[in-house]
């Protein structure tokens, strides 16, 4: 092999690892383009999982009100009666 043919081949696989460079920081370049994707997406993901969990909380209290005011009821209702009962008892023994 002669010195001009040693020169061409290397030449030759000095263009192949050239492009072969060129293609694995464009690879790089996408890596992290996802990479930065990735992180916005859990941000966004984090926030609504703590909207998700505000809301829950909001409907909670929500659906607990009637509840609340339906136990209230139910124990005057009952006093009242009790009331109602001991002083009808109380007039027929005076």
């Amino acid at each position: 092999m002669t010195e001009s043919e040693r020169i061409v081949k290397l030449e030759e696989k000095i263009n192949s690892i050239e492009q072969r460079m060129i293609k694995v920081e464009s690879l790089v370049e996408n890596i992290n383009s996802l990479t930065i994707s990735v992180e916005k997406f859990s941000v966004v993901l984090y926030n609504q999982v703590d909207e998700q969990k505000k809301t829950n909380e909001r409907l909670d209290r929500i659906e607990s009100e009637p509840r609340d005011i339906w136990k209230n009821v139910k124990t005057q209702v009952i006093v009242a009666l009790i009331t109602g009962i001991v002083t009808f008892i109380m007039a027929k023994a005076t």
